[in-house]
């Protein structure tokens, strides 16, 4: 049963992540940058410093991959490296559980759902609920 839903969730990855690639959309990499800012103000040298800064740039490079680290999550999920695929899957589409809830909380106080899918098109936000729905199955 655990492998059908992995499966499931790879088959689901794939057209996420070419819907995500087509459309351009890609990880928080605004985020990751200003993280990136803030380690390189805090720490001056060291080995702490160099050890952030490279995982950060792994972080950004994922990321701005986009749909391609959304279907290379899905091939792991398939391959039963479910959490390293989960996570990827959520990189590349800059989808979690707080994105969901900020988007739920900007809809009801702004009430303008037009600007909302307006913000990734209808592609993008078919390719974000796939992708959201193949991390959610994989198990």
């Amino acid at each position: 049963m655990i492998k059908k839903r992995n499966t499931t969730a790879f088959l689901i990855s794939v057209p996420a992540g070419l819907l995500l690639f087509i459309k351009g959309i890609q990880g928080p990499t605004g985020i990751y940058f200003l993280i990136l800012d803030y380690v390189n103000g805090l720490l001056t040298t060291g080995a702490i410093k160099s050890f952030l800064v490279f995982g950060l740039l792994v972080l950004i490079l994922l990321s701005s991959l986009g749909g391609l680290t959304v279907i290379a999550g899905g091939f792991l999920i398939l391959k039963d490296h479910v959490s390293t695929g989960k996570f990827l899957i959520g990189i590349g589409a800059g989808i979690s559980i707080f994105l969901v809830l900020f988007l739920l909380i900007t809809l009801f106080t702004s009430g303008d759902l037009s600007s909302l899918i307006a913000q990734y098109g209808v592609v993008g936000w078919i390719g974000i609920i796939l992708a959201f729905l193949a991390r959610s199955i994989a198990r």
